[in-house]
């Protein structure tokens, strides 16, 4: 098989279009064009169905695009290990981390990851999404809450402390919250729902250890924590918002903490990726600077 051949095929995939991808090669497109051409004819199979518009993988080509990454970072691996720059970072990675955990946390490690390392480059995106990491050749994310596949490998970071509140002007307009007791009509709650982040049911610890289950009616129902953040502090309800959001509205009376007394349970963050032999030496030096930065500054 002409690896040069599979090296092109990668590339329209990840460039989008038979154009663009000669350009980063620096060959003509007729050459790309002949060169994926000559790869399905050598497997018998079409890789990649072609349209005016756009260019789709058959089920065929998903398959042997995984696969074609792995072969090539085999074999940039073996060259590396052989030549004068087997110390050298460098090489692509896909990362895909929950919208405020990149916005407010590991966002600027990333930043200092970049430039530390200098002939690495990534695609970062920041989404609450659901991610299938092995389909979509994720190389990191970050799973706030369970971690559900069991073929991917997961490195502890942090437990979010989450705490229950709400702003003065809601708690004005519909009664204080003293006790669990309190916890009923005409109180209601800015609810967050998306698929990233997988979060326990509103419950509360009491001191003597009875746990409360809460369940409250909403108005509004978002899909990000800055949303549900704002919804709160403009009196639409009572929320459960990780505490270091909260701390600087706490300060300035934005909000307010109900029931401190009581417990809410943490939820997990977690580094998550394939669970893979070979592993590119960028990614494992990316998870350990990401864990090493968050711990020296939490």
């Amino acid at each position: 098989m002409d690896l040069n051949a599979v090296n092109v095929f990668t590339q329209v995939v990840d460039c989008g279009s038979f154009t663009q991808a000669a350009e980063s090669l620096g060959m003509t497109k007729s050459t790309v064009s002949r060169k994926l051409a000559e790869l399905e004819q050598h497997l018998g199979v079409r890789l990649i169905t072609r349209s005016t518009r756009s260019l789709i993988l058959t089920p065929e080509g998903e398959r042997f695009y995984q696969s074609s990454q792995q072969m090539l970072e085999i074999m940039t691996q073996a060259e590396l290990e052989v030549s004068a720059n087997q110390d050298l970072i460098r090489g692509p990675l896909s990362v895909v981390l929950p919208v405020e955990l990149g916005h407010q946390v590991l966002g600027s490690y990333i930043n200092q990851f970049l430039v530390q390392y200098p002939h690495v480059t990534m695609n970062l995106e920041l989404t609450n999404r659901e991610v299938d990491i092995i389909a979509e050749g994720i190389d990191l994310y970050a799973q706030i809450g369970e971690l559900e596949d069991s073929n991917l490998v997961s490195r502890y970071l942090a437990a979010s402390k989450r705490a229950l509140v709400a702003s003065p002007d809601y708690l004005n307009q519909f009664g204080e919250i003293h006790s669990h007791h309190d916890l009923t009509a005409p109180h209601q709650m800015v609810e967050v729902f998306n698929k990233a982040v997988r979060l326990p049911k509103w419950h509360l610890q009491a001191e003597n250890g009875q746990s409360i289950q809460i369940d409250l009616p909403h108005r509004l129902k978002v899909n990000t924590i800055t949303s549900c953040l704002q919804g709160c502090i403009a009196g639409l309800g009572i929320a459960v918002l990780p505490e270091f959001i909260c701390l600087e509205h706490f300060a300035t009376g934005k909000l307010v903490r109900l029931l401190p007394d009581y417990k809410m349970p943490e939820v997990g963050v977690s580094l998550v990726y394939a669970d893979r032999q070979l592993m590119p030496k960028r990614k494992k030096v990316l998870i350990d600077f990401l864990l090493d930065a968050f711990h020296r500054h939490h």
